[in-house]
């Protein structure tokens, strides 16, 4: 029995023939993906062996200059991708010369930095370092001048660079235990903390502050060592 015979009316026989076209599409449809394997097949044939049948062998050259054209841009969206990438990078920034310096790690920071970078400690302007004169140390963090071959800063603690010692004066206190010339007037060495060959100059001198590291004692108003570096109380 035909299709025909089981159509009552109009509407019948659009409903069926929808569902014929639908089925004609799909069938085209497996139709088509069979091709393409058989496509790929023959092409890969191709790439394998380079050869193929006459008739193939056209449409494979033809995929080929597909491939190329797809390389070709794929290769242009890679440089163009960089070029971007390049440009956005930050550029890395330049050591002012005028940059702070920490006050607790000596780290040279960013220029009206207030904090450092490195340790959190707050930071300050660097001094201009003064030429050392007769032999005297300069703070290598706050630029402060101290006594000839202090170790330690006596206004921070920072470390120190250590001129040549100046010729010992006439007058000079020198260490029994190392030889150091002190300043006059000395009792204990600034250096090792042993006693020196020259009495104090007064009593007041001799009653002054000493470390409570070394034991050294260390000039009013001093507050690091310049032995040891300890913090004077």
């Amino acid at each position: 029995m035909g299709v025909l015979d089981n159509v009552k009316d109009k509407a019948s026989a659009a409903i069926e023939t929808s569902k014929l076209n639908t089925k004609i599409s799909s069938e085209q449809i497996e139709i088509s993906a069979v091709m393409k394997q058989i496509g790929e097949f023959c092409y890969k044939k191709y790439t394998e062996t380079g050869k193929a049948d006459e008739g193939i062998a056209g449409f494979c050259k033809t995929i080929d200059g597909h491939n190329a054209a797809i390389a070709e841009a794929k290769a242009e969206i890679e440089r163009i991708n960089a070029k971007i990438a390049a440009a956005s990078a930050p550029a890395p920034a330049a050591a002012a010369a005028t940059g702070t310096v920490c006050t607790v790690c000596g780290k040279q920071n960013l220029p009206n930095a207030k904090f450092c970078i490195e340790c959190g400690g707050k930071t300050a302007a660097p001094a201009p370092a003064p030429a050392a004169a007769a032999g005297g140390t300069v703070c290598t963090v706050c630029g402060k001048q101290n006594l000839p071959n202090a170790k330690f800063c006596t206004e921070c603690g920072g470390k120190t660079g250590v001129a040549p010692a100046a010729p010992a004066a006439a007058s000079g206190a020198v260490c029994t235990a190392c030889g150091k010339i002190n300043p006059p007037g000395t009792k204990f060495c600034t250096e090792c903390g042993g006693k020196t060959g020259v009495a104090p100059a007064s009593a007041a001198a001799a009653a002054g502050p000493v470390c409570p590291g070394c034991g050294a004692p260390v000039a009013p108003g001093v507050k690091f060592c310049t032995g040891c570096g300890a913090k004077v109380s």
